[in-house]
């Protein structure tokens, strides 16, 4: 689980290579992240930490938020193929999770790690399988 880092290029590195985080050909990634859009600003940042007090003030970086297709992007380029994206929705009253039919302040995402012969025969960059959002 990666809840904040300082480097989209490292996280995929570490993904890619280190032990416990390694996702061999045919694995799944699974993602929970905010996306980044000015009501999960407006959200995580300003109610959760500094009106609510939720999480600790400082606990989100707005600019490390990533979008659900900059994520995708990225994921793609490091050789995994995105199967669903599904919005998220925290209760602050329940303290639950559940499933929303918007992205546009958390989600969670399904990725599969891609062999070397499936990437090779892959469709040309640009013509990429779009991921199903909900």
């Amino acid at each position: 689980m990666f809840l904040h880092y300082n480097s989209e290029r490292s996280t995929f590195h570490d993904l890619n290579l280190c032990g416990p985080f390694s996702v061999q050909p045919g694995g799944s990634l699974f993602i929970t992240t905010i996306n980044k859009t000015n009501l999960s600003y407006a959200l995580a940042i300003v109610v959760a930490e500094q009106l609510l007090h939720i999480v600790p003030r400082g606990t989100h970086d707005w600019e490390k938020f990533v979008s659900p297709v900059e994520l995708e992007r990225l994921l793609e380029s490091n050789g995994f193929l995105v199967q669903s994206v599904q919005g998220m929705l925290y209760n602050p009253i329940s303290g639950a999770w559940s499933w929303a039919n918007s992205t546009a302040i958390n989600y969670a995402l399904h990725a599969v790690k891609q062999d070397d012969e499936t990437m090779d025969s892959s469709t040309p960059p640009g013509d990429h399988h779009e991921a199903t959002h909900t």
